[in-house]
């Protein structure tokens, strides 16, 4: 039954569905550096500005975390 409490408080604490889906496929490490340089592209390609930092670093994690899933599959 705790389990099912957790589930529930997770549901309902302001996540984006995506990030949650991401989330449960496949656990990729990223390394920091690589995201935080992805991010900063981002956000300079948007303007730059203040209010989408979250965003623009979620948006970085998951195309990184995509190309290296999609290299990982290539290769086996």
């Amino acid at each position: 039954m705790r389990r099912n409490q957790k589930t529930q408080t997770d549901a309902s604490n302001g996540v984006p569905e995506e990030v949650k889906a991401s989330a449960r496929t496949k656990k990729t490490h990223v390394p920091k550096d690589h995201i935080r340089k992805r991010a900063y592209e981002i956000h300079r390609a948007h303007g730059g500005g203040s209010g989408k930092e979250l965003d623009d670093w979620l948006q970085a994690e998951r195309e990184i975390k995509a190309e290296m899933d999609q290299a990982s599959d290539a290769q086996g």
